[in-house]
């Protein structure tokens, strides 16, 4: 049962991260580039995402954790670098005529990375107290 709520625990903060970041960039996207950008489904994609970016993400805070590095500044640099490589990267799958345009900068999108790697960093800690 111990591992169980553990496990329940990291899900919860990992949705909860995961949650902000979609939104948060859904929310960018909306408000940088119109309504001609916007599309049925923009939270769902950012979603899918987050999901990706936090699968990624797991191994090395794993790996910073175990060095003593579990800082919300290691979780904000992981959570910004690798969203902005994320979306440096993949970027040309996306199926808009203007999607280029999205990647103008990563920065916005590496920010939005890094307020939800905070969020997951914070909730994992209030729910490793209980």
């Amino acid at each position: 049962m111990p591992l169980a709520r553990a496990l329940g625990r990291i899900v919860l903060a990992l949705a909860a991260g995961i949650a902000t970041g979609a939104i948060l960039v859904a929310a960018y996207i909306q408000s940088s580039f119109g309504p001609e950008l916007v599309f049925e489904g923009l939270l769902e994609v950012s979603l899918f995402y987050g999901v990706a970016i936090a699968g990624f993400c797991i191994p090395l805070w794993l790996m910073l954790g175990r060095l003593g590095r579990d800082t919300a500044p290691a979780a904000a640099a992981l959570g910004f670098v690798a969203t902005a490589v994320f979306v440096t990267l993949t970027y040309a799958a996306g199926s808009h005529d203007q999607v280029a345009l999205m990647t103008y900068s990563a920065i916005p999108y590496g920010l939005c990375g890094a307020a939800a790697a905070l969020v997951t960093w914070r909730v994992a800690r209030l729910l490793q107290r209980r």
